[in-house]
């Protein structure tokens, strides 16, 4: 910290309303109301009393990268016990040391073999889901990729598939934990509000399937299912409350985010049909000339390229925030300990001081010769220490998904009107509904 930085209190920003200050803004629409505090107050906002918005791409990376451990995943309320909501236990939530312990734990798992595993396992899965569509018939896409997605999941992870009746548990439990995301207002653990009494119910419910899981015989063979068996015979071994919340944080995180960006970047090519052209062709030569595996990746560069562009201007993680934990400078500012420090990469990956025509869908701007952006300007999985453990997966998920579907099918939007982002744990696409078309 220098001497130089000024107070928190003299950090620009909007003054909202009296008593709730800009909670309205934010819970109304949070994606434009961060985005206009970008635009007219800078790379440092203060947006309430204990709560700053980073936005200068070094700025972030500082956070995330130089500073990360200065900085705290849970938040004060949440260590003193009375927010514990979700899965507290889980590395995803975990600080310190211990974080440290289980990252260690699971990060063997998460290597190029479960990549190239991912890349065989999804031809089969979207040969299962593409068997179904009729070319005509309207399709929910993400009701699709959803069941398409926690199948890879649980596959890859847990060695074996789940029961229909158990896929349909586990996707249940995804809504009222997005529903309670949405809400920037977290109440005290007693208080039975609606939500919490579904989340509830449905914990119950998925805790069985959970259990099942843990017990099963694929726990004990590294070979059939490195996540699972890394997870249950892991140094320390994991109480059970703590093996329950590593196993739904990882099914929610993996069928989520996936199944969110090959929706979207499903979108984005069905906006832009020249380039669902090229992905199909691509595609095309790539699924006749090269074998399932890592190998068919390297051969969808372009398709690569459309995802990432895809994942910059609909990152399913789209907001990030953490707890300083002691007293920090950026951009001439002081950031008291205790403040909850916020990044964003829907602002961040839209900002036109980065991003030439930021609002425009461009892959050639991942293809090889072309300018590269300041690395805090893009971050879709993170960065540091930090970064989500299943990235390599997700991608290599993602880019064979949207292969598949594109070259098998010509999307079309039906009521294209319709499709809004919904901003909860993950930005979530609302309302797609395609006909699948003949090339």
């Amino acid at each position: 910290m220098t001497t130089a930085a000024s107070p928190f209190t003299d950090i620009p920003g909007p003054g909202g309303d009296k008593y709730l200050g800009n909670l309205h803004a934010f819970s109304t629409d949070p994606l434009a109301f961060l985005t206009a505090c970008s635009r007219r107050y800078g790379d440092v906002v203060r947006l309430g009393a204990h709560n700053v918005l980073l936005t200068s791409p070094g700025d972030v990376e500082r956070m995330l990268v130089d500073r990360n451990a200065k900085f705290s995943k849970a938040s004060a309320d949440t260590r003193r016990g009375s927010r514990r909501q979700g899965f507290p236990r889980s590395t995803m939530n975990s600080d310190g040391a211990e974080w440290q312990a289980k990252r260690h734990r699971m990060q063997p798992a998460f290597g190029r073999t479960l990549s190239t595993r991912a890349a065989e396992v999804v031809d089969a899965q979207g040969e299962r889901m593409l068997a179904g569509w009729r070319p005509g018939s309207p399709r929910t896409l993400q009701d699709d990729v959803s069941v398409l997605t926690l199948r890879l999941v649980t596959s890859l992870m847990f060695g074996d598939e789940f029961s229909d009746e158990d896929t349909a548990e586990i996707a249940r439990l995804v809504a009222p934990i997005m529903d309670l995301s949405t809400s920037p207002v977290l109440l005290p653990e007693w208080v039975p509000t609606p939500r919490k009494l579904r989340i509830r119910r449905s914990m119950a419910r998925v805790d069985r399937t959970l259990h099942a899981l843990a017990t099963s015989p694929a726990a004990a063979d590294p070979e059939r299912a490195p996540v699972l068996h890394a997870l249950v015979h892991g140094d320390p071994e994991p109480s059970p409350a703590e093996l329950r919340d590593e196993l739904a944080t990882l099914i929610m995180a993996g069928f989520e985010t996936t199944n969110d960006a090959v929706v979207w970047t499903s979108v984005l090519l069905a906006r832009h049909p020249e380039i669902a052209e090229r992905v199909r062709a691509e595609a095309t030569t790539a699924f006749a000339a090269t074998p399932a595996g890592l190998a068919r990746m390297e051969a969808l560069p372009y398709t690569h390229a459309v995802v990432r562009e895809s994942l910059r201007l609909y990152s399913p993680v789209w907001l990030t925030s953490r707890d300083a934990t002691e007293d920090m400078e950026f951009g001439g500012h002081l950031i008291p300990a205790g403040t909850t420090v916020t990044v964003s990469q829907w602002v961040n990956h839209r900002d036109p001081r980065y991003w030439d025509d930021a609002e425009t869908f461009r892959p050639e701007r991942w293809l090889p010769g072309a300018p590269s952006a300041p690395r805090g300007s893009y971050f879709p999985f993170g960065l540091g220490p930090r970064v989500c453990i299943g990235a390599a997966v997700a991608t290599t998920e993602t880019v064979h998904i949207v292969a598949d579907i594109w070259r098998r099918f010509r999307l079309e939007l039906h009521r294209p009107e319709r499709i809004t982002p919904r901003p909860a744990l993950a930005l979530q696409p609302m309302g797609v509904e395609v006909i699948p078309r003949e090339w």
